[in-house]
């Protein structure tokens, strides 16, 4: 509040400012410079003399007496402006002429009032006063003239005024045809008065622009940035803020305070940001950040500062004023740029998050973004930094649903820490109190991607996904996408080529996973191996629950008598149909499958021994019709058969190994 209060007093004094430059000014009342100027304007009509330029385009102008009259006019108007003592032109050096070739006469010292006087005075001009005094106030070809005007002026807002009271004047009251100018020393001094204040807005601007540019590149963040500002112009407000209460004016010598303190408020600001983000990447704790940033930094800025204090101080003797006003300031403002970078400062770090998002995903991840989370692969610092700064980072609780199936989606996640769930509830009104009973598909951990097809096409939600731990999760929506293809196309073109790698990538986990779940093999629609040693299995325990009989059977099929030039694909065609045929000849409580490439496996149960003998004996007919009914297609089949009492402890393993043997040495037909 104290600081605001502050702020707030000397931003009205910054209105109170008055720009002046007064050279006599600069020096005490009691040193010979003053003394001695004093003198000059008292005794000697001033040292800031005005010139009054006064033209037309046409030549030989001022040879006309009505325009001679003119500058004589102009010069009574001048003589009553306040500061001007008196006035010095053409006019008179020609009335002085005109009085002497006149005998010095009382009633001709008096401008000419013919044409031929005037053309006989300026012709005795020369001769009489000199050429240089000639032109010292008339052009060659007597277009334009200058008035002098004698002053005791030395304040460039009163140099200021009486240009602007003149150009008024002359505009108002003289031919548009004429050409003014006011000049001079004094002149001078004004208009460096006038670019001083609007060089020091626009530097300071830049310079306020610049920090803030350093500042963001140094953390990549806009916050960050204008956060630096403030503790850097601070001190500014402080410094123009007194500089207006206490009727110190802005010169050329006041003007170089603001910028001798921005670079050092600066300096200062740099260090300590430097250090606190160094400090607060370490474990995320704020308080403990500032504490060793102000331990650590403190100590050589407030030190620093007071060094700087008592050089400064030092000016505070001078007899020049501006050295003395310069002392004064840099001193308050130094303390100023002090209190912005120690007390301001961390004040603000406090309400905005310094360290980049760069920063969290790095220290969360455990290494570079790109190299944690694949869908950065690839891309560099800047191009990261543009995608997480167009995202933005949530955090969820454990337990918390992320999504429920079903739900509208227009945006994907990279998981930065923490683990989900990807589960198919059983019912689709399942609430976030509670979720039901569930499949799990997926558990999702750090650095991986979820809801990228709702991404790509916002479509409905194909699965609820629920955190099992505290997790936080970059958010990535397509509207962001589209920003970043209008304006960084390379990086846009780069986070979908990784995105469409990710999704191939699961694509070819989830062909060899459905590969391994298949029930029924591609070429004969039989049951493959893997499934049916599961049901093997099952009808073996059934078998042992209910003391029933089963059999196992195996047919070899050797195509080695067969027609050379017949193909694999004729091979897969004529033990598809064999499969059909046989399916059709089996008991529906029976299972054929396809064991491996040349081997048929039928289980049968509740059948015994002899029962089994008398299938496969039919079997053994319909493949003898097959295969008469195919030409060149003269194969040998090989049947053995085992079978299972439910009173015994065989297992799957022993009776296929029983019905291989038998299968060895059985007959081939």
């Amino acid at each position: 509040p104290i600081i605001g209060v502050l702020v707030v007093i000397c931003l009205i004094g910054i209105f109170r400012i008055r720009v002046d430059t007064n050279p006599v000014g600069y020096f005490k009342e009691d040193t010979a410079v003053k003394r001695n100027f004093d003198d000059i304007y008292q005794h000697l009509s001033g040292s800031f003399p005005i010139n009054v330029a006064m033209g037309n385009p046409q030549a030989d102008y001022f040879e006309d007496p009505a325009h001679l009259a003119d500058i004589a006019r102009l010069q009574a108007y001048l003589e009553k402006l306040p500061g001007v003592d008196k006035t010095v032109s053409f006019a008179d050096y020609l009335t002085l002429v005109h009085y002497a070739l006149n005998k010095f006469e009382q009633q001709y010292y008096v401008l000419p009032q013919e044409g031929f006087e005037v053309r006989m005075a300026i012709n005795n001009f020369p001769t009489m006063l000199g050429e240089d005094m000639l032109s010292r106030f008339m052009s060659p070809d007597f277009s334009k003239t200058n008035i002098l005007l004698l002053t005791h002026i030395s304040s460039s807002k009163d140099f200021v005024r009486a240009r602007d009271e003149i150009l008024a004047h002359v505009k108002k009251d003289f031919s548009k045809d004429l050409v003014w100018d006011v000049t001079g020393l004094g002149m001078a001094i004004s208009a460096s008065s006038e670019l001083l204040t609007a060089g020091q807005v626009k530097s300071l601007s830049i310079t306020m622009v610049l920090v803030f540019g350093i500042m963001f590149a140094l953390f990549l963040s806009v916050k960050v940035g204008l956060i630096a500002v403030v503790p850097n112009i601070f001190p500014i407000i402080i410094n123009f803020g007194i500089m207006g209460w206490f009727g110190i004016e802005l010169s050329m010598v006041t003007s170089l305070i603001a910028s001798i303190a921005i670079g050092l408020a600066v300096d200062d600001t740099i260090h300590y940001l430097v250090r606190y983000n160094r400090e607060f990447k370490t474990d995320l704790d704020e308080k403990r950040a500032i504490r060793d940033t102000l331990t650590h930094v403190g100590k050589p800025i407030t030190f620093t500062t007071i060094t700087i204090c008592v050089g400064f101080s030092v000016l505070l003797f001078s007899s020049f004023k501006p050295t003395a006003i310069f002392g004064v300031m840099m001193v308050i403002t130094s303390l100023s740029a002090l209190i912005g970078d120690l007390i301001l400062l961390p004040s603000l770090i406090q309400h905005v998050e310094v360290v980049t998002l760069w920063d969290l995903l790095r220290l969360k991840l455990g290494k570079e973004p790109p190299e944690g989370i694949p869908l950065f692969k690839g891309l560099s610092h800047t191009q990261v930094h543009y995608i997480i700064m167009a995202g933005s980072l949530i955090e969820f609780e454990a337990g918390k649903i992320l999504f429920h199936k079903g739900d509208p989606s227009d945006s994907m996640y990279a998981i930065v820490s923490g683990t989900l769930d990807v589960l198919d509830p059983d019912r689709d009104d399942a609430s976030d109190q509670e979720l039901g009973s569930h499949k799990l598909i997926n558990q999702i951990k750090t650095g991986d991607v979820l809801g990228e097809m709702g991404f790509l096409r916002s479509v409905p939600r194909s699965a609820t996904v629920i955190a099992t731990q505290p997790v936080e999760l970059l958010k990535i929506n397509w509207k962001m996408n589209k920003r970043l293809q209008r304006f960084y196309p390379p990086t846009a073109q780069r986070l979908l080529f990784n995105l469409m790698t990710m999704i191939s990538d699961r694509l070819e986990n989830l062909t060899e996973r459905f590969s391994q779940i298949k029930v029924f093999d591609d070429s004969t629609s039989l049951y493959n191996r893997e499934n049916f040693l599961k049901i093997l299995d099952s009808e073996m325990k059934r078998s042992r629950r209910h003391q029933t009989d089963l059999a196992l059977g195996f047919m070899k099929f050797d195509f080695d008598g067969a027609n050379p030039g017949l193909d694999d694909l004729a091979k897969e065609r004529f033990l598809r149909e064999l499969g059909q045929s046989f399916s059709k000849t089996i008991r529906d409580c029976d299972t054929l499958s396809r064991f491996d490439n040349q081997t048929f496996a039928l289980l049968m149960p509740h059948s015994s021994a002899a029962d089994a003998q008398l299938l496969c004996n039919r079997l053994r007919g319909l493949f003898e019709e097959k295969c008469n009914a195919a030409q060149g297609m003269p194969l040998k089949l090989t049947f053995g058969l085992a079978d299972f009492v439910g009173e015994t402890d065989e297992s799957g393993s022993d009776m296929l190994a029983k019905a291989t043997a038998l299968l060895e040495n059985a007959e081939e037909i």
